[in-house]
């Protein structure tokens, strides 16, 4: 079965390395899309669980902004980063928005498919001890509680409003999405957190102190 794979680059390069890898797999199809020409119904139209691999050294758009919109168009979407040298700030800020980690483009062949296989799984790729290490080394950043467990920004949204108890069409109205949509984000975050309804969500981040 072949998985969609959505690789959103500047760099042609990069296209072509991990389009020959992944094509050779025979485990994925690669979709090459640049970070400002990325349209919802093309995004709509790819399998029933499609990832995201976004290069982290963009030209013209910011990755962590390119993730969150592939979140919001399909929510609970798998999303690594591609990247060639480290960049504590950038990790930080993708851990915090649902990143699930890196692949390095010094990566044998063998090791990126891992990560996708992995990344498919909806495993947390980001090593507790280096995102320590990178909160450290970030000026001005702000432990953020239950980081092992990282939320988006729409899925912190919806779970605020949901322990507020807000139906999901009073969160649908409130935050101007489908009510498919709220869904979506809902069974995301209980997969995430590891819960089996909304209202162990609830409970659960009453005690994360999340809000």
């Amino acid at each position: 079965m072949l998985h969609d794979l959505l690789l959103i680059t500047s760099f042609d390069i990069d296209r072509i390395g991990i389009a020959t890898i992944l094509d050779a797999s025979m485990r994925y199809k690669v979709h090459i899309l640049r970070p400002n020409q990325i349209p919802p119904s093309y995004i709509d139209g790819l399998g029933h669980a499609p990832i995201g691999l976004i290069d982290a050294e963009l030209h013209d758009a910011d990755p962590v902004e390119v993730a969150s919109a592939l979140d919001q168009y399909r929510p609970g979407m798998p999303i690594l980063f591609f990247a060639r040298t480290e960049s504590t700030h950038l990790f930080v800020r993708g851990a915090k928005s649902g990143v699930l980690g890196t692949v390095q483009k010094s990566d044998e062949p063998e090791e990126l498919l891992r990560k996708l296989d992995c990344a498919l799984q909806k495993q947390n790729l980001w090593d507790k001890e280096e995102m320590r290490r990178f909160q450290t080394c970030t000026p001005n950043s702000i432990p953020t509680p239950g980081l092992d467990i990282p939320l988006t920004q729409r899925e912190s949204d919806v779970l605020c409003r949901l322990s507020l108890g807000l139906t999901n069409k009073k969160i649908a109205e409130e935050l101007g999405i489908s009510h498919q949509t709220v869904k979506g984000h809902i069974q995301h975050i209980l997969h995430k957190i590891g819960v089996n309804d909304r209202t162990q969500a609830a409970v659960w981040a009453v005690r994360k102190r999340l809000f």
